[in-house]
């Protein structure tokens, strides 16, 4: 039998019944309250209004890497807004309805050296899309959006093939990476993660920010860029006041699905959460998206019974640390999905996680 969920791990115990008119006024009063804490902590951050509670969603590469296409990405979104029956209430509910509704697609969409200079972006700078797997990404993203999702987007490098070859070639990179924003914008995209990989100068990932700046619709933005240097033009933030023109970022290498690796990535966050936090409301430092449901269930051999216990540890320590919480297991695998249900389907954890008020 599959352990207990031990609420002790992934959130506080359910709440006594009480009558709902004597405590309408507090939580209203709490919740206005917090609203206004969030506020004003992401007033030194991109001020947007995004992103004043840690990103809830899920992407793509930790479950199939580059190998997606238009048909994947629809039926990852019927999978996201699928009806389980939850162990926790007398309901069913979705992925999407726990708070899990951003589908970010990530790399493996582009059309890879058949642009100029063996790029994948022509000479005017426009991204050239792989149209075997992906014929009409806007038709994509209102699928998404028909669903009830928000569909992210990626911005990078054919697994970072391309980056030095834009380098070489100053104004053509500027118009690539000009043109790179007008694809997430054509397109619907709600928010975009810029990989780093090649991008030594920065040039790229400020040029891409600042193009989105002018907008007069803002979009989510990951800066993904390993942990690797410290404040601008795209490092760590450093200043719980200061620069950070980005809603989360990459505080050190990839995840894998390994848990002690996953402790070990969430030991870099550790530098962000100090009394005066750096990580915050439109500022969140990321330890890297979710392993849950990724630590050998299903092979041969492996004990599910651990691989339970360890993504259920995993998932309560990106909640109470105010993680970004994207989901990167196969949630078209029914199997898979099922042996993590009680994790996932654990709305109380998630509201922890929403519930950020400072640090520690």
């Amino acid at each position: 039998n599959r352990p207990r969920v031990d609420r002790c791990e992934t959130t506080a115990r359910r709440p006594l019944r009480t009558d709902r008119a004597s405590t309408a006024g507090a939580s209203t009063r709490r919740t206005m309250a917090l609203r206004l804490v969030l506020l004003a902590a992401a007033a030194t951050a991109l001020d947007d209004g995004l992103a004043l509670t840690p990103p809830v969603g899920y992407r793509t590469w930790n479950a199939y890497a580059g190998d997606i296409d238009d048909a994947l990405i629809r039926t990852v979104a019927d999978a996201l807004v699928k009806k389980r029956p939850s162990p926790w209430t007398n309901s069913e509910v979705s992925l999407a309805d726990l708070g899990f509704s951003r589908l970010g697609i990530d790399d493996g969409w582009q059309a890879c050296g058949t642009g100029w200079q063996d790029s994948f972006h022509a000479e005017d700078g426009t991204p050239l899309v792989n149209g075997t797997r992906f014929p009409d990404l806007k038709q994509l993203v209102a699928y998404g959006n028909a669903a009830g999702l928000v569909v992210d987007w990626y911005e990078g490098n054919c697994i970072c093939m391309d980056a030095y070859t834009l380098r070489a070639n100053a104004s053509w990179a500027a118009a690539a990476y000009a043109k790179d924003v007008d694809q997430v914008y054509d397109n619907g995209f709600a928010g975009v993660k810029i990989d780093n990989c090649g991008d030594d100068d920065a040039a790229g990932f400020v040029t891409r920010v600042n193009n989105i700046k002018n907008r007069s619709t803002p979009v989510l933005i990951e800066n993904s860029n390993q942990g690797m240097g410290w404040g601008p033009p795209k490092g760590l933030p450093t200043d719980p006041d200061g620069w950070c023109d980005m809603h989360m970022y990459r505080v050190g290498g990839d995840i894998g699905p390994d848990f002690d690796g996953c402790v070990a990535r969430l030991q870099n966050v550790v530098p962000f959460t100090n009394t005066t936090p750096i990580s915050r409301p439109g500022c969140w430092a990321y330890a890297d998206m979710l392993e849950v449901g990724n630590f050998g269930f299903g092979e041969a051999g492996n004990d599910d019974d651990r691989s339970f216990i360890e993504s259920r540890t995993h998932f309560g320590l990106w909640c109470v640390a105010s993680q970004p919480l994207m989901l990167g297991l196969d949630v078209t695998d029914d199997a898979r999905v099922d042996a993590v249900w009680p994790i996932l389907s654990n709305a109380e954890a998630v509201a922890v996680n929403q519930a950020w008020a400072g640090h520690p």
